[in-house]
Formats: structure tokens, C-alpha cells, sequence
């Protein structure tokens, strides 16, 4: 963990001689704290990760999550009430004159105590930029650990398949699909399951529920697993039965834009750019103007990790061992939506798809 500490400071470029990554209460947990830590269990609400130039880590920690804490190898101080908190915090803020927080991801209550805990004459740096892209470019093992994410999702797709039928509704297949991720070994879904049937496919973020699915429907399902903290997130869709013209029309459309944007994901290439080799093939279809969200994002501790994305106005340039989506979709309302959507790694050779789930239009 020391030399990803050692990038965060080298990223900042500026005199700092700390930086703190400071929880507050579920949800507001700065992924950060596990990043730098290499924590794979537990929560910890008001516990800090301390962060020295020269890579050091110390963590300051409830006695609740101790034990998990403990796994990590770092040293540790505990503390048992919100009071022997504090006191932690202001010893270890003594004597830092600049001192990092993650902005981004760092409540207002929290700052304000970290101010009054602080010497007078301290001054705090935002370096979530830094964060993000320190975060952007993934080491072997979190390479190693999305791709079992990708892994335990493909195959409990594969292994939901056969329940997908008419009268079942979209909660039911959600239900199904979350339950096989897992048994297969993820300790939780990414985020909320999306099944879109028929018209509901329409909604890029619908979730999933009581509509029973129809015969002839088209079904929009992204779904992603949870492995050691890091996150996949895949999208097939499918279809109940023959399909008609009209959607297999889409579905090639969106398949075609998925590839030439899948063949410009390149290190050195702008986000910008290989969003608009999908978004042009789509527009200059009678699909225009349908795909209505960027082509996609950075996938790690977060299923949306924090980047400027895939989108026309990214100016991320890739480099190897970024993971980013390519996720291009149309949405007709009232008819229904197509996505194809797979987790893609950026290498110096080319890019190399982590999600193996069948990718053909599946009639069901």
C-alpha cells in the first residue's frame, strides 16, 4: 500500500506533510480509506487513515473494527468513545501545517470538526484531484481482483438465463440473478440490479419491479458483482422469444457502436473521442439523439469510480490499466431500450475486455 500512498503525493505536486481520509457515518465512507489501507471487511464510520509522504500509514480506528483493522498489518490507535476520537485526531494533526483531505468525499460536519481539532495555524488542501487519479490507474491486484468481479458476474448471468421467461416478473430475475453472484463468491452486488422489460427498458436506470415479463419483450440487465470491495458492472440484453425487425435493429445498432468504441479505447486516446465513435455511428442512424448518457465510466472500489468518464466533453486521456466501461445504448420510450455494456481494461497493446457474459442478442 506504501507505493500507492507514495503516487497520491506525487500526484499532488504541492509541500503537504500529511493527508487524512476521514469517515463519517454510512453512507459517506470515503472508498479512498480502503484504497490506501488495502481494508476488505468492515465499515468504519469516524475512523481515519493517516498518510505520510514517505508512504506510512497508520490508522485510527473504532474498537468496533478493530479486528478487521488488525488484518491489514498497519499500525493502528484505537479508540472507544467519540471524546478518545477526538483526541486522537488532534494529536495526530499536531505540528501539520498542510494538511490533504479528499474533498470530494468528505462531509461538512466532518471538516468542521477536523478545523476545530486542528492547530490554528494549519492549512487544509483539497487533493481529491490527486485521488482520482491516482485511483484511475489500477495495480496488478486490483486488475486481478475486477477481473474475478467480472468473472463471478459472467457466470451467474449465464447460470440466470434459463429463469428468465414469461410470467416471472423483473424482481424475481433481480432476486435470481443477485442470489448467484453470491453463491459464486461475490460478498455483495455492486449496486442495485437493473431488469428492464419491455417498455420499462426505455429507463437507463430503472431497477427492477412487479412487471411480469411478456413474450416479446426486450429485457435491459446490468448487474454487477462485489469481490474484496472492487466492482464489475455488465449490461445484456435479451429478448423473450423471436424478435422483431424493429429490435433487432436496435440491437445491432447498439452492437456495432459498442465495437468502434471498443477499438479506440487505446492509451493516449481522449474520452471524448471514443465516446464519439459510438455516439456518431448511432446518430447517423434513425436513432439519433437516443443515446442519452456518456459511453461510460471507471469501474474499481466504486462502480462509478471518480473520473471525468467516457462522454463528449471528457478530456481524460487513457493509459494502460485504466478499467472503464463502453456502454452504449438506445432508448425509445414506450417501446424499450437496448444496452450492451462490458468492463474494459486499457493495456499498451489494446484494449482487453474483463467481462465474458455471452454477448450476442440471446432469444430466450
Amino acid at each position: 500500500m506504501r507505493e500507492r500512498v507514495k503516487r497520491i503525493f506525487r500526484n499532488v505536486n504541492d509541500g503537504l506533510d500529511l493527508i487524512l481520509f476521514m469517515n463519517a457515518v454510512d453512507p459517506h465512507i470515503d472508498l479512498s480509506f480502503f484504497y490506501a489501507t488495502g481494508i476488505t471487511d468492515g465499515l468504519f464510520e469516524g475512523c481515519g487513515a493517516w498518510l505520510a509522504p514517505d508512504g506510512e500509514i497508520k490508522i485510527t480506528t473504532s474498537a468496533l473494527e478493530e479486528e478487521a483493522a488488525k488484518k491489514s498489518g498497519l499500525p493502528l490507535e484505537v479508540f472507544r468513545t467519540r471524546d478518545e476520537n477526538a483526541k486522537l485526531i488532534k494529536k495526530n494533526l499536531k505540528g501539520h501545517r498542510e494538511i490533504g483531505v479528499n474533498a470530494s468525499e468528505l462531509t461538512y460536519a466532518t471538516f468542521q470538526r477536523l478545523q476545530k481539532l486542528a492547530p490554528p495555524s494549519a492549512k487544509f488542501v483539497d487533493v481529491s484531484p490527486a485521488v482520482t487519479k491516482t485511483r484511475l490507474v489500477k495495480d496488478a491486484h486490483e486488475i486481478e481482483l475486477i477481473q474475478r468481479a467480472c468473472d463471478i458476474a459472467s457466470r451467474a448471468f449465464e447460470e440466470t438465463l434459463p429463469f428468465i421467461r414469461t410470467g416471472v416478473t423483473e424482481s424475481e430475475v433481480a432476486a435470481e440473478l443477485v442470489y448467484r453472484m453470491q453463491k459464486n463468491g461475490a460478498t455483495a452486488p455492486s449496486f442495485r440490479t437493473i431488469v428492464g422489460s419491455g417498455p420499462n427498458g426505455a429507463e437507463p436506470h430503472y431497477s427492477a419491479g412487479p412487471r411480469k415479463i411478456e413474450r416479446g419483450d426486450m429485457i435491459v440487465i446490468d448487474f454487477g458483482a462485489q469481490y474484496h470491495m472492487y466492482c464489475s458492472d455488465i449490461t445484456r440484453t435479451v429478448v423473450v422469444g423471436p424478435p422483431s425487425a424493429e429490435q433487432k435493429r436496435m440491437y445491432e445498432t447498439v452492437a456495432k457502436a459498442q465495437a468502434a468504441a471498443l477499438a479506440k479505447m487505446k492509451s493516449g486516446a481522449r474520452g471524448s473521442s471514443v465516446d464519439a465513435a459510438a455516439r456518431t455511428l448511432i446518430d447517423r442512424t434513425k436513432y439519433k439523439g437516443r443515446f442519452i448518457h456518456g459511453l461510460g465510466h471507471s469501474v474499481g472500489l466504486a462502480v462509478h469510480d471518480p473520473s471525468s468518464g467516457l462522454s463528449p466533453g471528457s478530456d481524460l486521456v487513457l493509459r494502460p490499466n485504466m478499467v472503464l466501461t463502453d456502454e452504449p445504448g438506445i432508448y425509445v420510450p414506450g417501446f424499450g431500450g437496448v444496452r450492451i455494456e462490458d468492463d474494459v481494461q486499457v493495456t499498451k497493446d489494446g484494449p482487453r475486455v474483463l467481462s465474458t457474459a455471452p454477448r450476442d442478442f440471446l432469444e430466450l
